[in-house]
């Protein structure tokens, strides 16, 4: 506005010594505003007293964790000296210039021990985030693991010479053999297949297989040898009269040939009889197979029978 001004007193007027004079100096003043207002845009903050007591408490944490790291690694806490040597400088300084306003807001006087209580903050980190410290050691106790009632694992009697001759007899020996299947009337549908499949594998070789008429291990024997189409080399042995079967049994004996009943125990309890029917078996065959819980009374009895005529015994347990 002012050049524009002046540019209209010189058309009226026609001085134009005095004209270009006047520009030259307001172009000089214009100048020197502008590097004052860069100066003043770029320079760096100043803050304020309060604001450097709010920076103070931010830096304690920090400071605290420094002080951790110099003290594990044998360094003393210079760096902390060094910060309150600023501080403390920074309040002298105020005094001398008579700021007392800003001196009192950073320094409060009605305390007298602060600048010890701030010392001790930031050498200890007292106020910080966290108060744990690396030379303690946390009270943790650990509870006794609770594994329940584990089984005790029960030795089996050295073998005898009677013994290993059996089995190397039972080794070297290429001919066909009677064998005995007992096993638990609880068992799943897949142990009943593999049971199934064993039965078909030793019939389909030639061996005599011999077995009881009860639900689950024993009937999946009978499945497995009908399927070989070798009838004579299946015999199933039942404990009572064929009565006292259950339907499901009774149909499937109807395609068996041998089966040998024991009517003179239909008085007597199925498990008693069932007991009488296993020494049985045992009498007619060489080896047994049976497959049993920890549970099966009967069916472990009648191993442990095998096992005082020194017959070859495989027990093979489902739990």
């Amino acid at each position: 506005c002012v050049i524009s001004s002046t540019l209209s007193y010189t058309e009226i007027y026609g001085d134009h010594t005095t004209t270009f004079d006047n520009i030259k100096m307001i172009r000089s003043i214009y100048l020197a505003m502008t590097v004052i207002q860069c100066s003043v845009a770029f320079a760096p903050p100043q803050l304020l007293p309060s604001q450097l007591v709010r920076r103070a408490d931010v830096m304690a944490p920090i400071l605290k964790g420094t002080h951790d790291v110099s003290s594990d690694n044998g360094i003393d806490g210079t760096g902390s000296s060094s910060v309150l040597s600023s501080m403390r400088s920074r309040k002298t300084a105020l005094n001398v210039s008579g700021s007392s306003k800003e001196s009192d807001e950073l320094f409060p006087k009605d305390n007298t021990n602060n600048s010890d209580e701030l010392e001790l903050r930031v050498a200890t980190g007292g106020g910080g985030v966290g108060e744990f410290k690396p030379g303690e050691k946390l009270g943790l106790e650990r509870e006794t693991a609770n594994v329940g009632d584990p089984q005790t694992a029960q030795l089996e009697q050295p073998m005898n010479i009677t013994k290993v001759l059996t089995e190397l007899q039972a080794i070297q020996s290429q001919g066909p053999k009677k064998y005995c299947i007992l096993g638990t009337r609880h068992c799943s549908l897949l142990h009943q297949q593999i049971v199934e499949m064993l039965a078909y594998a030793l019939v389909l070789s030639g061996n005599h297989l011999y077995t009881s008429g009860a639900a689950g291990t024993n009937a999946a024997a009978i499945r497995g040898a009908l399927r070989a189409f070798q009838p004579q080399l299946l015999t199933v042995v039942l404990p009572q009269s064929m009565a006292k079967q259950t339907p499901e049994s009774q149909e499937l004996l109807q395609d068996v040939t041998n089966v040998v009943t024991m009517p003179q125990n239909d008085e007597m309890p199925l498990d008693v009889a069932s007991r009488i029917c296993n020494s049985h078996l045992l009498s007619q065959t060489d080896q047994l197979i049976s497959f049993a819980f920890h549970e099966s009374k009967t069916v472990l009895e009648a191993a442990q029978e095998a096992k005082k005529l020194e017959m070859l015994v495989t027990l093979l347990y489902l739990d």
